[in-house]
C-alpha cells in the first residue's frame, strides 16, 4: 500500500467510518461478488480513489446477462453523479443530479468513501460518508440481482452485507444541524440537499410555508415533502408529496402531488402545462394550508391544489430533495 492510501485510510479511521467487519475484499482480477438481496438488506461499500480517478461505477447484477438492476456511476471528471439501470443489453432513462457538494467533492480523490445502498421493498436508499444522497426505484426485481461488481479508477474495495430496521440508521449517518422550522425565526443556514427540517409547531389552517431557492442548471426534478417523521424507513406518512417535473427528452413539465397513508401512495393528480421555472432562477414557493386542500403558488400564481387526505395537524417534519438550492424556508400562521 502506499504512503499516500495509508495515510488516507487513518484520515478515514478518524472519521469513524472504517468497519472491522467489512472483510469480503474484491480484487481487481476478479471484481465480483455473489449477493442476494432483500428488503431491509443493506450493502456497506468503501474504496479508495487514487489521484488519477475521473469515474468509477457500482453495478448490481442479475442472473439474465445484460440486465443490471443498479448502476451508480460518479463522475469526478464531470461533478455529477449518475444512476442507472440496463434491462436486455439495453440502457434506460439515466437519473442525473449535481449534489449540492458535486461528485468531486463527495467522492474526493486521494480519499477512501463510505457508501451505504439500503433496499426496500421499492428502492435504493444511497447514502455516501454519512450524508443521504438519493433514492432509486427498481426497474427490475430486488431478488433478481445475483452479483456486486465495480469497474473504473477505484482500488482497495471492500464490502459487507448487513440488515437495517431503520433509515438512516444513527450508526451510518455524520451527525448534523438539527435544522428546526418556527414563525419565530426563518431558516438560511445549514439548508443543504437533501434536507431533513422538524416543524416545531403544529400546522393548522391558516399556515404557510415559505421555500425561497433555485433551480440547478439541468434541473431534472425535486421533491418537498410535509410528513410525520424524519426517517425515511419504514416509509413516513406523507401528508403532501410536491414533485415539480421538467422538460427532459420528450417528457413534458408537471406539477405531480400525492400523498402516501397506509403503506401505499394514493391517487397522483398531475398538473400539466408550463412551470415558470427556469433553470438557474431563483423562485419563491408557498404550501398554504387551506380547510379542504393544500394550495401551492409559485411566486404569486397558483400552480396546484391537493385535497386534505392526511390530517395536516399529524405533520412533524418538511423534507426537500432532488436538482435545488434552498436559501431561506420560513412558516407563518397568519390568516
Amino acid at each position: 500500500m502506499s504512503d499516500d492510501r495509508q495515510d488516507a485510510l487513518e484520515r478515514f479511521r478518524q472519521n469513524g467510518y472504517y468497519d472491522e467487519k467489512i472483510d469480503v475484499v474484491l480484487h481487481e482480477s476478479n471484481p465480483v461478488t455473489p449477493i442476494v438481496l432483500e428488503p431491509t438488506s443493506a450493502i456497506i461499500v468503501i474504496g479508495y480513489l487514487p489521484y488519477h480517478s475521473t469515474r468509477f461505477s457500482i453495478n448490481l447484477t442479475c442472473r439474465s446477462t445484460g440486465n443490471v438492476a443498479l448502476h451508480l456511476n460518479p463522475r469526478l471528471d464531470r461533478g455529477y453523479i449518475v444512476r442507472n439501470s440496463k434491462v436486455k443489453g439495453s440502457w434506460a432513462e439515466e437519473e442525473t443530479c449535481s449534489p449540492e457538494i458535486s461528485a468531486a467533492d463527495l467522492f474526493l480523490r486521494n480519499s477512501y468513501f463510505h457508501l451505504v445502498i439500503f433496499c426496500t421493498s421499492q428502492e435504493f436508499y444511497i447514502m455516501v460518508n454519512g450524508h443521504h444522497f438519493c433514492t432509486f426505484s427498481y426497474r427490475l426485481p430486488l431478488d433478481s440481482i445475483t452479483n456486486l461488481e465495480y469497474a473504473g479508477d477505484v482500488e482497495g474495495v471492500r464490502i459487507r452485507k448487513t440488515a437495517l430496521w431503520i433509515y438512516p440508521d444513527p450508526k451510518l449517518i455524520k451527525l448534523s444541524q438539527n435544522l428546526k422550522l418556527s414563525d419565530k425565526q426563518s431558516l438560511i443556514d445549514n439548508l443543504n440537499i437533501p434536507s431533513t427540517i422538524s416543524i416545531s409547531q403544529e400546522l393548522h389552517h391558516g399556515a404557510r410555508i415559505f421555500i425561497k431557492g433555485r433551480l440547478k442548471l439541468l434541473p431534472h426534478s425535486f421533491h418537498i415533502n410535509l410528513q410525520k417523521s424524519s426517517l425515511l424507513y419504514p416509509h413516513p406518512e406523507i401528508a403532501l408529496h410536491l414533485n415539480p417535473r421538467f422538460q427532459y427528452g420528450i417528457r413534458s413539465a408537471c406539477v405531480v402531488m400525492n400523498c402516501w397513508t397506509e403503506g401505499a401512495w394514493g391517487r397522483e393528480e398531475r398538473h400539466n402545462g408550463y412551470l415558470c421555472w427556469a433553470p438557474g432562477r431563483e423562485f419563491l414557493l408557498t404550501i398554504q394550508c387551506g380547510n379542504d386542500s393544500y394550495i401551492i403558488w409559485l411566486e404569486n400564481k397558483i400552480i396546484g391544489e391537493f385535497k386534505h387526505r392526511v390530517k395536516f395537524s399529524e405533520v412533524d417534519t418538511l423534507l426537500i430533495t432532488g436538482d435545488v438550492v434552498v436559501y431561506e424556508v420560513a412558516l407563518s400562521f397568519g390568516e
